[in-house]
């Protein structure tokens, strides 16, 4: 019975945290002024998409506000 308790709980916090995870969708605007200005592996450890297009990276923007408390 104890093992039952632990297993559902253990699921009930999975499904918790995973459901409170952010997608970000938006329109993707300019981040910074370069691609060598940029510190783009904070962002990847922050889980924040971003692109690089001819040496200028993009965020989404609603991940702008997300971007600036990582990486500013």
């Amino acid at each position: 019975m104890k093992k039952n308790l632990i297993l559902i709980f253990c699921l009930s916090i999975l499904f918790i945290l995973s459901a409170c995870q952010k997608e970000y969708k938006g329109k993707y605007v300019k981040w910074g002024d370069t691609v060598e200005t940029v510190d783009t592996e904070r962002f990847e450890r922050n889980n924040i998409p971003y692109k690089v297009e001819g040496n200028k990276v993009y965020v989404p923007e609603d991940a702008f506000d997300d971007a600036i408390v990582c990486c500013s």
